[in-house]
């Protein structure tokens, strides 16, 4: 069983209600009569995984409905806790649902509509835009850049001003270092590849970008930017996956073989399908995209080093990745760009609690923290991959054995193939 750092063995779990209650050696601690009891010799606990960057679609969880079946992809594949930057109206509504209880589904936080150039124009609407958010309920904000310094300053100090954090994109306009001096969370990596141009260098770096500008970027640059985000308590979620994915546009029969696709619509493979065979992507030079993967893997190298805050963010769903299953992609991305397994577990889990201000709530096994658990077949320090393999999920208390999970899967698939064309 997984604690603290390393691993507790030969533990006794006890949960009552929502809440760890008790942990301690089997041998000397007792189990109340009556107890459900789960077998977990031979396997490993864990906390449950949190995608904090996920796109919330249409539903309030009813049957068959699309958030619905989100919700069930999630749960299947471990995510207990969930982020939305992105929700359809009915976000809010979903989130009250599954707090009652009346939708499993993993704890949500939902952000409200994004702040971008088109949706906010000058300071005032910003900070009124703010308010209006709190008001409805909102847990966070999310910004797509493209606001102008003036306004961007004024939608952060508005959001500090309300109680609420601002994640998202970093856009010209604003760049890695007035974000970070403004304590934005970063989602993408947003910034950082232009902040390793020579100063002065003229060029407009894109969110995917496969110009000769890569060629003048810099890696020594790195660990002073990253040594300034852990100063500045910023926290990152680098979306790797979803990148070098779109960097590999010319493997489409690889992305397309996948086989969590079973769970998504036929119609949105092949959009995707089609988005990815653009010959922007397919014709970049080789050298150039793997060039782009690899100074954006150097840089999550950078920031684990200097111990900067790593968050794990699927940013799906989208092209080829399926929600829930885009977790556990993500989280083998980041262990292929180096870092280390503890790590990568450490960003899905307690890293997530600690984030949020969140520690003595969730996001590690121990009493009093909600049981939101995880029970492996295989030992995910040894390999992330390892996360997949789930004998069960504990949620709020409520177990639901493989068997259970599989039958979810197998509920989305047949709302698939029934919504197909």
């Amino acid at each position: 069983m997984t604690g603290g750092d390393g691993v507790l063995e030969d533990q006794t779990v006890l949960v009552d209600g929502d809440r760890i209650v008790a942990l301690g050696p089997t041998a000397s601690t007792p189990v109340p009569e009556g107890a459900t009891r789960v077998e977990g010799r031979g396997r490993w606990l864990m906390p449950g995984l949190a995608d904090m960057h996920l796109h919330l679609q249409q539903g309030t969880g009813t049957a068959g409905d699309n958030a619905g079946l989100q919700m069930r992809l999630l749960l299947a594949n471990g995510v207990t806790t969930a982020r939305a930057l992105g929700a359809a109206p009915t976000g809010l509504e979903l989130r009250a649902r599954v707090a009652k209880g009346e939708v499993l589904g993993p704890r949500l936080l939902v952000s409200g509509p994004s702040f971008h150039g088109k949706s906010v124009q000058g300071p005032e609407a910003a900070r009124q835009r703010v308010r209006e958010q709190k008001a409805a309920g909102f847990d966070l904000l999310k910004t797509h850049g493209g606001l102008g310094r003036e306004t961007y300053d004024a939608m952060m100090a508005e959001a500090k001003a309300q109680g609420l954090r601002v994640n998202g994109h970093v856009t010209p306009d604003v760049g890695l270092a007035h974000a970070l001096a403004s304590g934005q969370q970063l989602e993408h990596l947003d910034g950082w590849l232009a902040a390793l141009l020579p100063p002065g260098d003229p060029a407009v770096v894109d969110q995917l970008d496969f110009t000769d500008a890569l060629e003048r970027m810099d890696a020594a640059r790195i660990p002073a930017l990253a040594e300034a985000t852990r100063k500045a308590g910023v926290w990152s979620s680098p979306t790797l996956e979803l990148f070098e994915l779109l960097s590999s546009a010319d493997q489409l029969d690889m992305l397309r073989a996948r086989p969590e696709l079973r769970y998504a619509p036929p119609a949105a493979v092949e959009a995707w399908t089609k988005a990815l065979s653009d010959p922007e992507l397919t014709g970049a030079p080789a050298a150039r995209r793997q060039r782009f993967v690899e100074l954006r893997r150097q840089v999550v190298r950078g920031l684990h080093t200097a111990g900067a805050g790593l968050l794990v963010g699927s940013d799906s769903p989208q092209f080829f990745m399926v929600t829930g299953f885009a977790v556990h992609r993500e989280m083998e991305a980041m262990a292929a760009a180096g870092l280390p397994a503890h790590a990568v577990l450490e960003a899905a889990t307690r890293g997530a609690a600690e984030y949020l201000g969140e520690s003595a709530e969730w996001g590690t096994v121990a009493p009093g923290r909600r049981a939101d658990l995880l029970l492996l077949d295989a030992d995910p320090r040894k390999d992330v991959r390892n996360t997949r393999a789930l004998s069960g999920v504990v949620l709020r208390g409520r177990w639901l054995p493989r068997a259970e999970l599989d039958a979810m899967l197998a509920e989305v698939e047949s709302a698939v193939k029934a919504k197909a064309p």
